[in-house]
């Protein structure tokens, strides 16, 4: 009896959060671009024009990009936050169009006890513990910076969480979800996470634990990242593990140094089954706004791959610079990915260089070398000559 009133009174709360008024002020904005291009296949000598256009019409509902309500009193509140409530028709030249909600955000909870307190009434909690990403994604042997193969554990579905800040520097929380709603849920799969978060300046701690019973795959996943935050210098460790038949673990570590304004050095590290030994990453970043040549934007990107087996590298070198309306930049790449085919090396590069016009009416000239192989054979690329105007 004590649990139905408990549910009773966090779903009156809850429908607190439904009384919401928002202040919709609408807006319209339309962009987009057309381009021209002429160009010749190095090659073939096949040469041709391509005609590309698109154009973005947004309709933005917030008075702002984003907006924070609470709606009661005293210590007990519901609390909701609304960001990037956006309707856009993208076109491409040619093709049709979709509607959209663009990185539309909604965050909705219960706030309690002065608000140390909170019980998410919409969002799903997130039970994903990857502390440490991948360098490179051991899948397929291919580096690639948009996916992580890692041993992070993630039970996806619908549920909710309660988060308490036992003191400024201590906060612990409770997740829970299941794997469908009860129309779907016939495995009866749930999930559990617990996560604390301990701060003592300059450091953060977050640590989890989480566990699923009834998935297709009932895995254990723990992890911990301690990251620092200094005036010049950030720095992190992490660990993530899991127990699903086996043990696996992964650990890395880095650190960011911003040597001048907006210029950065960032050294990665990540050992473990999941990335076969051990990979290093650094990169070096120079502003083209800031930084220690004004005008220059560069960015140097090292990675040593597979160090304790059979060592692939890569390097990337990319720069520019911005002459007034002129803007020459280029990139060269060098590498061997040595595992598991033991492929050649390779030599690639890229020349471009635009032209600004007509500042009212965004209009650059252009000229591009690319796809251009010096190894493991000649590839001369394509030589392209063009324009676009911007709107």
């Amino acid at each position: 009896m004590k649990r139905l009133t408990l549910l009773t009174i966090l779903l009156v709360v809850v429908g607190l959060t439904a009384g919401f008024a928002l202040e919709l002020k609408p807006s319209f904005e339309l962009s987009g671009s057309a381009t021209l291009t002429w160009g010749v296949d190095l090659e073939t000598g096949y040469t041709g024009f391509l005609n590309e256009a698109e154009a973005d019409l947004t309709l933005t509902l917030l008075a702002e990009d984003g907006t924070a309500v609470n709606s009661g009193e005293g210590d007990w509140y519901g609390w909701i936050e609304i960001s990037d409530l956006e309707l856009f028709w993208t076109d491409a030249f040619g093709g049709g169009g979709t509607w959209n909600a663009d990185g539309l955000g909604v965050s909705a909870k219960i706030v309690g006890l002065g608000g140390a307190l909170a019980i998410g009434v919409y969002d799903a909690p997130d039970l994903a513990l990857d502390f440490v990403t991948a360098i490179e994604s051991d899948a397929d042997d291919v580096r690639d910076d948009t996916e992580s193969d890692g041993v992070g554990v993630d039970y996806a579905g619908f549920g909710t969480y309660v988060s308490y800040n036992i003191s400024e520097m201590l906060m612990v929380g409770l997740n829970v979800v299941s794997e469908n709603d009860w129309t779907l849920n016939s495995a009866q799969a749930y999930a559990f996470g617990l996560d604390v978060q301990v701060k003592i300046a300059p450091l953060t701690i977050d640590a989890g634990v989480n566990y699923g019973f009834n998935y297709a795959s009932n895995v254990l996943g723990a992890g911990i990242k301690v990251a620092a935050d200094l005036d010049a210098i950030d720095a992190w460790v992490g660990f993530d593990a899991q127990v699903t038949g086996g043990f696996a673990f992964d650990v890395g570590g880095g650190v960011e140094a911003t040597l001048a304004e907006g210029v950065t050095a960032a050294l990665d590290v990540v050992y473990g089954a999941a990335f076969n030994d051990l990979d290093i990453a650094f990169v070096f970043t120079e502003p083209g706004d800031a930084g220690l040549v004004d005008g220059l934007d560069a960015s140097l990107t090292v990675y040593f791959l597979d160090i304790a087996d059979s060592m692939e590298y890569e390097v990337i070198l990319e720069a520019g610079y911005k002459m007034g309306k002129l803007y020459p930049h280029f990139g060269v790449t060098y590498g061997d990915p040595a595992n598991p085919t033991d492929d050649p090396a390779f030599l690639s590069a890229f020349l471009h260089c635009d032209y600004d016009l007509f500042e009212k009416a965004p209009t650059t000239l252009f000229v591009e070398w690319n796809d251009v192989y010096f190894l493991p054979s000649v590839a001369l690329g394509t030589l392209t000559v063009g324009v676009t105007v911007s709107y």
